[in-house]
């Protein structure tokens, strides 16, 4: 017998759902042991999920990440959580030719994203535009590995946006998982989503994705057995401006929210966190350059494309999947 263990909440400004399946103890019949077993799962994805969000959001003034940015300049210890997100997010900078720059902070606040987005009603872009123009090649942080201490470059300001979700579920997956014996599962956060089942006659979860222009419709959907899935999209958080139509995805050779032909790109493969870089890379480079990084550096992830014409392109995994891989249909 299993137990089924469901979460629902809102952290990191986004909705998270968690689905987790435990085989259930053969030597307890208490269904009072068994309720207080969920309930303790469910306070653990809730306060890791509200631990994240207190370390690493922007629109809290007295978060590590605000605490790093106020530093700019003048090196400063952090947490192990910090650190590990930051050499990431660093190694997919150098991976990507800097098309995912978590310098971007000053570019979001000048094109009015300057609180979280319910309020996007206030939202005042600068006029003209005055985002800073940075080198998407050009470093912008220092990391002492052995002193778990970071110094940004001065007038450096970060935004973690959409990593430190994918990120957070694919750790806190790992350690269910790992550390305490959850075979099968889902977390998703926002339409970052992480899906595991380790039966070896396992049948795959089914994820839907919503097309950008007809939110009640979900005519794609992906099959997942064990990996990731994220969506960036330029059309949900958007605001009007007296410039034209902003949304938060910044290009960072420009500073300025990205205008390829991609309105949304959905991308699915092993990791969640890599699924949700390189979702945010297509949407800014575009489908020609997209679609060339994908299969030089993320061969074993496929994508469904939506282009601003309407028009939808389906990307293939140069790799075939294997048995614990994805599919879309």
């Amino acid at each position: 017998m299993n137990n089924r263990i469901s979460v629902h909440f809102r952290a990191m400004n986004t909705d998270i759902e968690a689905q987790l399946i435990q085989q259930r103890n053969p030597h307890s019949d208490s269904a009072k042991e068994t309720r207080d077993e969920a309930g303790e799962y469910a306070a653990l994805v809730k306060e890791w999920f509200e631990d994240m969000e207190t370390r690493l959001s922007r629109f809290n003034a007295s978060s590590e990440l605000n605490r790093l940015n106020r530093a700019a300049g003048s090196w400063m210890l952090v947490s192990d959580i910090l650190f590990q997100l930051l050499a990431e997010a660093e190694a997919y900078r150098l991976r990507t030719d800097g098309l995912f720059n978590i310098n971007v902070l000053a570019a979001l606040q000048a094109a009015g994203y300057d609180r979280s987005f319910e309020h996007a009603g206030q939202f005042k872009p600068t006029t003209p535009f005055q985002g800073a123009i940075v080198r998407p090649d050009e470093p912008y942080m220092e990391m002492d590995a052995r002193m778990k201490a970071v110094r940004l470059r001065s007038g450096v300001q970060l935004d973690l946006g959409g990593i430190a979700k994918s990120w957070s579920v694919r750790k806190l997956s790992d350690w269910l998982r790992r550390r305490k014996g959850i075979g099968r599962g889902l977390i998703n956060a926002g339409g970052d989503a992480m899906v595991w089942d380790d039966r070896a006659d396992g049948v795959p979860a089914e994820l839907r994705i919503q097309n950008p222009w007809d939110a009640a419709c979900s005519d794609e959907a992906i099959q997942l057995y064990n990996g990731g899935v994220a969506t960036s999209n330029t059309l949900g958080r958007s605001w009007g401006t007296p410039q034209g139509k902003y949304h938060h995805l910044i290009d960072p050779r420009g500073m300025r929210p990205s205008g390829s032909d991609v309105v949304q790109c959905t991308i699915s493969g092993p990791d969640v966190t890599a699924c949700e870089v390189w979702a945010k890379v297509v949407c800014i480079a575009g489908l020609e350059r997209g679609a060339a990084m994908l299969a030089e550096h993320a061969p074993s992830y496929e994508s469904c494309i939506y282009m601003s014409d309407g028009s939808l392109h389906r990307l293939q995994a140069a790799i075939p999947p294997q048995r614990n891989g994805r599919r879309m249909k």
